[in-house]
C-alpha cells in the first residue's frame, strides 16, 4: 500500500469531506423541493374540496334563465362528480409524491451519515498531524539537550585531559 505524505492526504480528506458536504447539500435541495411539491399538491386538494363543498351547496340554487332544472342538475353533478374524480388522481399524485420524498429523506440521511463520516476522517488525520508536530518538536528538544549535555561533557573532558 502506497503511503501518502501527510499534506497531501489532508487536502486529499478535505476534497472528500467538502464532496460529501456538497452532495449532502444537494439532497437537501432534492428533499425540500419534494416537500413542497407535496405541499403544492395538498393545497390542490384542498382547494378542489373547497370548491366541490362550494358546488354542493349551490346544487339547488335556481338554473339560469332559459335552462331546464334537469339539465342544471345534471350538469351540476357531473361538475360535481369530475371535482371528485380530479380529487381521488390528485390524491394519487400525493401519493407518489410521499413516496419520493421519503425516497429522498433516506438519501439525505445517507448522505449526511457520509459527511459525518468523512468530517470525522479528516478531523482525525488533523489529530495525528498535530501530535506528529507535537512529538517533533519533542525531538528536536531532546535532540538540542543531547547536543548541548555532549558539549559539556566535552569542555569537561578536555579540561581534564588539558594540562
Amino acid at each position: 500500500m502506497k503511503r501518502y505524505p501527510l499534506q497531501t492526504l489532508i487536502k486529499l480528506r478535505a476534497h472528500r469531506t467538502d464532496k460529501a458536504r456538497m452532495e449532502m447539500l444537494e439532497k437537501q435541495g432534492a428533499a425540500r423541493a419534494c416537500r413542497e411539491q407535496c405541499a403544492r399538491i395538498e393545497a390542490g386538494i384542498q382547494q378542489l374540496g373547497e370548491e366541490r363543498t362550494a358546488q354542493r351547496h349551490r346544487l339547488l340554487d335556481p338554473p339560469p334563465p332559459g335552462q331546464a332544472w334537469p339539465v342544471a342538475m345534471e350538469q351540476r353533478e357531473a361538475h360535481i362528480d369530475l371535482l371528485g374524480e380530479r380529487i381521488v388522481a390528485e390524491q394519487k399524485n400525493l401519493q407518489q409524491a410521499r413516496e419520493q420524498l421519503k425516497a429522498a429523506e433516506q438519501a439525505l440521511e445517507q448522505a449526511r451519515q457520509a459527511w459525518i463520516r468523512a468530517r470525522g476522517r479528516e478531523d482525525a488525520l488533523h489529530k495525528r498531524r498535530d501530535a506528529w508536530r507535537i512529538e517533533q518538536v519533542a525531538l528536536e528538544g531532546r535532540k538540542e539537550e543531547e547536543a548541548a549535555a555532549d558539549l559539556l561533557q566535552g569542555r569537561a573532558l578536555r579540561a581534564m585531559t588539558e594540562p
